[in-house]
């Protein structure tokens, strides 16, 4: 079995921010001249992953554009869904299939393994995507992902690339966590000891209270 070197991450970001009331990927991360889609992407570079997907609304709906601009950016691809995927299965579905049509397109060998993550993870580091990255190396395992100490599953994940039309089989209204309960899916976790990786922003109170190193927004 051929070694993982990199690994391929679509990230869900076509998400409206109804409850937080304002786009969460375009707040400004405390002490970085950094919003919190360009924190998220970067993490995943440096910690060894690429080529890298981040999946949007259509560019010309706001804050899309905008977030779009930032991503390209960084050198990594923003897939504009119109409509934008209601949930990120759909969007996570999109991302893969852009991947596959690339790998076609331009006849590169499959990778063993494909990630997928949320884009609303602001305590993602590079430590974490490098570890999945070694996690998955020699694996036979359809899923592998790292978990707390409490066993509460983390961010982003890896699929096996010759599974992934596990998640088109999965019935409609199940979302991604749904893999996971499959008995016919073999799993590998390992632990990983950083229990605010879990954290992500449904409201701004969320982003008050995460605990940043430095000193939160308006403070």
């Amino acid at each position: 079995m051929e070694s993982v070197e990199r690994l391929p991450i679509v990230i869900a970001g076509a998400g409206r921010s109804l409850r937080y009331g304002r786009p969460k990927l375009l707040e400004v991360i405390p002490g970085q001249p950094l919003t919190l889609i360009e924190h998220v992407v970067r993490q995943c570079l440096v910690g060894g992953a690429g080529p890298i997907v981040v999946v949007l609304g259509p560019q010309s709906t706001e804050p899309y554009g905008a977030i779009s601009g930032k991503v390209a950016a960084l050198g990594v691809h923003p897939l504009h869904v119109d409509p934008a995927p209601e949930e990120m299965r759909g969007s996570i579905e999109h991302g893969i299939g852009y991947v596959e049509s690339q790998l076609i397109a331009q006849s590169l060998d499959p990778p063993d393994f494909i990630g997928f993550m949320p884009a609303d993870l602001p305590a993602i580091d590079a430590a974490f995507v490098c570890e999945l990255i070694a996690q998955c190396r020699g694996r036979s395992e359809t899923l592998i992902r790292g978990v707390t100490p409490q066993g509460r599953g983390l961010h982003p994940v890896a699929l096996r690339w010759k599974d992934r039309a596990a998640i088109s089989k999965l019935p409609e209204d199940a979302g991604l966590n749904a893999l996971w309960q499959n008995p016919r899916l073999s799993r590998s976790d390992f632990f990983y000891a950083v229990e605010s990786m879990r954290h992500d922003l449904d409201n701004p109170q969320d982003w008050q209270k995460f605990p940043f190193p430095v000193d939160r927004p308006g403070e």
